[in-house]
């Protein structure tokens, strides 16, 4: 009997050292070959291709996956000296279900050899299709915030710039958007060649507009998902803060594409929207019509929302007079309003007074309750509008971030 109990013991040994080696976070990683010359879209390459259900659920979220070099011509629109890679990493998306998610990592060439500083910088691609996915479009060099990531590599940060919308391109989901940043963190941070001191190493977030909602929801999670991670300042601007506000604003004017797209995306995000009832003949052929579009990214080649939608109004679309009324929208509406949690690293918050697209009495609102929370908050609220403050506002967005890198002390100018 002695003898049947050791061995059952030594089972569950065997079996208690085999779940440790899944779920170290370096466990799993595979070699991919570098990208061919072009490169495949991502629905045609291997590499996107997301491990089962149950392999996910065996690794901890960070968890690198899979990796390859990407050329540095990557960079062939703003030429950085550097190295570049794609991860694939473990993540979890807004329904608390493993997922795969993909990154790329940036280290430049004057990187410090000790101490590197890492800047997880989210780009606002704001797309219903892979087409538009960061990763893919710095292997093309079609990414338009390049220039902006430049900033940080002539500095020396390493940064990792993640597909934080998922292989499933959750444009506007915060959760699954806040998960894929900081489960980005922790995959750069497990990664080797990037040389950094793993959850010492000091991080900072940035992102603009659809950008900005990966940043802040980050920010917002980050103390109950990633207490681990040495998270020192966040900066966003453009901030979408309550997505029926913003729907509200833009239905039927110029940036109607706006709502438009982001009911394509929340529609995908969330399958218990009864669709075929809450359609029309021309809704369903809308959406149908937006999965290959993506916002502002005319450098792919992707159809633009804001092109195919503009000045139209949601209602006609619609078998309900207004869709934002509907109970089950407007319980996802609330489930993706920025303002749920404390943030857990100070904040610099940078929004135009004349933005098109966001309500400036939502932001002035998340900003008071951040406030209200004991965040240090700098808010910078100027005369604005949205595409001018992305580009103007970033400097200042830079600065406050290299600051917390610094160890300066937080500024806030909450009343």
């Amino acid at each position: 009997m002695t003898r049947h109990l050791n061995r059952i013991l030594t089972g569950l040994a065997s079996v208690a050292a085999l779940a440790a080696t899944l779920s170290h976070p370096a466990a799993a990683q595979q070699a991919f070959p570098s990208p061919p010359t072009p490169p495949l879209e991502p629905k045609n390459d291997a590499f996107y291709t997301s491990p089962s259900e149950v392999d996910l659920g065996a690794v901890v979220p960070g968890t690198v996956l899979r990796y390859r070099e990407i050329n540095a011509k990557a960079y062939y629109l703003f030429p950085v000296k550097g190295q570049a890679w794609q991860l694939m990493y473990r993540s979890t998306d807004h329904k608390g279900r493993p997922v795969a998610m993909v990154g790329t990592v940036l280290l430049p060439d004057n990187a410090p050899a000790t101490n590197r500083r890492l800047m997880a910088y989210n780009v606002a691609y704001d797309a219903l299709t892979l087409r538009c996915a960061p990763s893919y479009e710095f292997v093309k060099g079609t990414a338009l915030e390049q220039a902006l990531i430049q900033t940080a590599l002539k500095n020396g940060l390493v940064v990792m710039s993640p597909d934080y919308e998922g292989l499933k391109s959750l444009w506007t989901v915060g959760l699954n958007s806040g998960h894929g940043v900081l489960d980005g963190i922790r995959a750069a941070e497990n990664f080797n060649p990037a040389g950094l001191n793993g959850t010492s190493t000091p991080v900072v977030i940035t992102g603009y507009s659809g950008g900005a909602i990966a940043a802040n929801w980050a920010n917002e999670l980050y103390r109950s998902y990633a207490p681990e991670l040495n998270i020192k300042g966040v900066a966003a601007g453009g901030v979408a803060v309550d997505l029926g506000d913003i729907a509200r604003k833009v239905d039927g004017g110029f940036w109607a594409g706006v709502y438009f797209g982001a009911v394509a995306a929340l529609v995908n995000g969330y399958p218990e929207v009864d669709v075929a009832a809450l359609t029309n003949d021309k809704g369903k052929t809308m959406l149908a019509k937006a999965q290959n579009m993506c916002l502002g990214q005319f450098l792919t080649g992707a159809p633009d929302p804001l092109l195919n939608f503009a000045f139209q109004k949601m209602s006609s679309n619609t078998t309900v007079p207004q869709l934002l009324d509907v109970p089950v929208v407007k319980q996802i509406i609330a489930e993706n309003r920025l303002g749920q949690r404390a943030p857990g690293a100070p904040v610099y918050i940078y929004e135009g007074t004349v933005d098109e697209l966001m309500p400036i009495a939502d932001v002035d609102a998340l900003v008071s309750k951040y406030c209200g929370q004991g965040v240090k908050v700098q808010y910078s609220r100027t005369y604005n509008d949205h595409l001018l403050l992305a580009v103007t506002g970033f400097g200042k967005a830079f600065a406050y971030l290299q600051d917390r890198l610094n160890d300066v002390p937080a500024p806030t100018n909450c009343k």
